[in-house]
């Protein structure tokens, strides 16, 4: 057996391990929000360090990466740094939208309460509120120190990315590789429509902006090798072998040995490591790959903005009910049959050109989502969660973007 075989047969197996029963799905949430000073001024890495160090608990576990304190763990989610000092929060699973929006909102209380005591705020928009990009300092971790380098020579938007954007993740279950591959799809195209029903960018580079879903075109030029849509995804033989060959023979960027990390450029994995792979090298190899949606231990869905937590909520809603139901799943599976990555790509394209006026595999985009969003109403018998919905109902009906709502609101 090759070398490049035992590497996939352990990214496989870690892959299988990751199936879970079937059952109630469950859902992971994370979300980056922008720290800045009052007046709109960044916050130092001193400063969110001190914050964060106030926010832990005694029982919390400190985060620690290049020597430096990067946040901390508690038994319900952890707290950490992103690129520029954005502050996330990566909530544990949780079998409903109400416990885990619970989590989340204490988590935001406690941590707006805490900033506003130094003169601090917290900002749940897409693109930095205040500042353009490159005026943004990284923090100072190696793995995002070689990004940086990088990324100048893979697209003309790893600057932006890094530093002045912020997502809401969520984390789905699969209980098994027909399952996986269903639902990889799905979210794929169902992407676009993520999009544009997170489009939160109020303000791009400083300025004040009118144009849709700049967090997902920025995305569209970073690195080819690691974003967009995962390659061979509708290909008839798409599955945990043919993902685990692309993110081990692309190239790797950072290495992890022990718990040191190594610029490594375009080296690839099956390049860097030997034929036996330890279980953290795997997990961080897949970690350095960023799709629209990408696989570990669940599948992560990464196309939506950060929103304020009504938004996210509806968000949350939303996908936990498609991807919960059979069904629902199928009825999206079948509805988009035949669309490609090419189309979904463009599909991506059009979204952020036209809005609400997009036509998304040639059909328009606000019919599509009134179908969507009937999909998930018909198949949420709880009052309570069909009106976690109503935030991207209104959205919906009125064509209008999070960022326009909360401007008019302002």
């Amino acid at each position: 057996m090759s070398k490049l075989d035992e590497q996939k047969k352990a990214l496989i197996e870690y892959f299988q391990q990751g199936c879970k029963p079937e059952g109630k799905l469950t859902l992971g949430l994370e979300v980056e929000h922008f720290i800045t000073h009052a007046g709109g001024e960044p916050v130092t890495f001193a400063e969110v360090q001190s914050v964060m160090r106030q926010m832990q608990q005694p029982y919390d576990t400190p985060i620690l990466i290049d020597g430096e304190y990067m946040g901390y763990m508690t038994e319900r989610y952890s707290v950490s740094l992103e690129p520029a000092c954005q502050v996330e929060v990566s909530m544990a699973p949780q079998s409903s939208v109400v416990k885990i929006m619970d989590l989340y909102n204490q988590f935001y209380l406690q941590l707006g309460m805490t900033l506003a005591a130094r003169g601090l705020r917290v900002w749940t928009v897409s693109y930095h509120p205040t500042r353009r990009a490159e005026d943004l300092p990284l923090i100072p971790k190696q793995r995002y120190e070689a990004m940086d380098r990088y990324f100048k020579n893979t697209g003309s938007c790893g600057i932006q990315m890094m530093r002045a954007t912020a997502s809401t993740q969520l984390s789905i279950d699969y209980y098994s590789e027909r399952d996986f591959v269903q639902k990889m799809r799905a979210a794929c195209l169902l992407t676009p429509f993520f999009a544009l029903l997170s489009d939160n960018a109020v303000r791009y580079q400083g300025n004040l902006n009118n144009a849709y879903s700049v967090r997902t075109r920025i995305w569209q030029d970073v690195d080819n090798d690691r974003c967009g849509v995962p390659p061979h995804l509708m290909d008839p033989d798409f599955g945990f072998e043919s993902y685990a060959e692309t993110v081990l023979t692309r190239p790797l960027i950072v290495s992890l040995r022990g718990n040191r990390t190594k610029a490594v450029g375009r080296k690839s994995a099956q390049e860097i490591y030997g034929s036996y792979l330890l279980k953290k090298e795997v997990e961080h190899v897949l970690s350095m790959f960023f799709f629209d949606a990408r696989l570990k231990s669940y599948i992560e869905i990464r196309g939506a903005d950060c929103m304020p937590p009504k938004f996210i909520a509806a968000y949350a809603q939303l996908v936990k009910t498609i991807f919960g139901s059979q069904a629902a799943l199928q009825n999206v599976l079948r509805h988009y049959e035949g669309v490609n990555t090419g189309d979904i790509a463009n599909a991506k394209v059009a979204v952020c050109k036209d809005g609400y006026n997009a036509w998304v595999y040639g059909r328009p985009i606000g019919k599509e989502l009134a179908w969507l969003l009937l999909q998930a109403r018909s198949r949420t018998p709880s009052q309570e969660e069909r009106a976690l919905l109503e935030p991207l109902a209104k959205l919906i009906v009125t064509k209008k973007t999070i960022r326009e709502e909360e401007f008019e609101n302002d």
